[in-house]
């Protein structure tokens, strides 16, 4: 074989090979196979709220005590249910029982004296009448009686108050309900001289309790009272409890920058599976939207690239609101941006009021090259 024929022959394969490449370059028109779409369908959207909190009693009362001594008695436990007025615990009380009959003997010795500055007085203004005394005889016996009966009030006043101590002795609850903290044993002194010390703590009613939980400050528009509310504890993870939202707390805290308020929860707890303290993880279904358009809430995340758009109907789109969004769809063989009216979300997916039919697909994300359909 000559030069010359190897050389037509090594164009010719050149050729090829530059036609070969220059087809596998050639632009090619994007299809719905290029990208993962989402169907524009019917169904009901939830917007729910989710939060933690407590389990309080909604009223807990603090039983402490007055009058210092040393504790005597302790006639309650723990857990122990207890009716209003039933005696919790009883202090030392000989001392203050002394002080009040010291106190009674004062009182009656102060009535006496005043009876008797008043047959003394009611004998001097007879005389006086009579003209068979003066004026400053009078004037003394009304002073001297005066002061008895004054004297009769101040011991009065000792005697109650001495009274009321010993009575303090006494330790009573003064609600019904349950004792959930016990804070003394037999044989402690309690000292009153400063503060109140606490001695029980008494959970009234524990069939009804209440959850406090923190909303933070994006959500708490959406709750409104007699909302009903789920939730779960720790304890029971395969129970669902149910409650009903009582009152949204003005007051705010910050934690972490974000501020909270405190949202109050009313809760049955008849069967008495709750317990004061444990964290309960809430569920409001705040707003409910059914057999409504959606879409998932991904194609409003999609942002077309450079190869995409110079592939698109480029109309130009007006100026949106905030209630509005684009998405974008096949139409008639061109990716064309579609303006939408956006209703509720549960962040999965999104109703839609305007802009789509049933039916109708929109891009939810481009595929990667390997996933292409050939």
């Amino acid at each position: 074989m000559n030069k010359k024929k190897i050389y037509i022959i090594c164009g010719i394969v050149l050729a090829v090979i530059i036609s070969i490449m220059l087809w596998g370059t050639k632009k090619k028109s994007l299809t719905p196979q290029d990208f993962v779409m989402s169907t524009v369908k019917k169904g009901s959207l939830a917007y729910e709220v989710t939060a933690t909190g407590t389990i309080n009693p909604i009223n807990t009362v603090t039983v402490g005590t007055q009058v210092s001594g040393i504790v005597e008695q302790v006639l309650v436990d723990y857990n122990d249910d207890v009716k209003e007025g039933q005696v919790l615990a009883l202090l030392d009380s000989s001392t203050l029982k002394e002080n009040m009959e010291k106190s009674e003997a004062s009182y009656e010795l102060a009535q006496a004296k005043e009876n008797k500055a008043k047959v003394t007085y009611d004998r001097i203004k007879k005389l006086y009448q009579d003209k068979l005394t003066s004026s400053a005889s009078l004037e003394d016996a009304e002073v001297a009686y005066k002061e008895a009966s004054a004297n009769v009030l101040n011991a009065k006043a000792d005697y109650n108050i001495s009274k009321k101590n010993f009575e303090y002795a006494t330790i009573t609850s003064p609600v019904s309900g349950t004792v959930i903290s016990k804070e003394i044993e037999q044989g402690q002194t309690v000292a009153a001289s400063f503060s109140t010390p606490t001695l029980f703590e008494v959970a009234e009613d524990l069939s009804k309790m209440q959850i406090e939980a923190s909303i933070s400050e994006a959500d708490i528009g959406y709750i409104k009272p007699e909302m009903a509310a789920t939730f779960t504890v720790d304890a029971y993870p395969n129970d669902k409890f149910y409650g009903k939202i009582r009152q949204v707390r003005l007051s705010p805290t910050e934690v972490s920058n974000v501020v909270m308020y405190t949202v109050i929860i009313e809760i049955d707890n008849s069967s008495r599976k709750l317990l004061p303290g444990m964290t309960a993880s809430v569920t409001i279904k705040a707003e409910e939207a059914n057999d409504v358009l959606m879409i998932s809430a991904m194609a409003l995340q999609f942002k077309p690239s450079a190869v995409v758009r110079g592939e698109m109907d480029t109309k130009r789109i007006a100026d949106i609101d905030e209630t509005q969004d684009i998405v974008y769809v096949f139409e008639k063989g061109k990716i064309t941006p579609r303006v939408i009216t956006k209703g509720l979300s549960d962040m999965t997916n999104v109703e839609i009021k305007e802009g789509l039919k049933e039916g109708e697909k929109v891009i939810i994300e481009a595929n990667e090259p390997r996933k292409r359909r050939p």
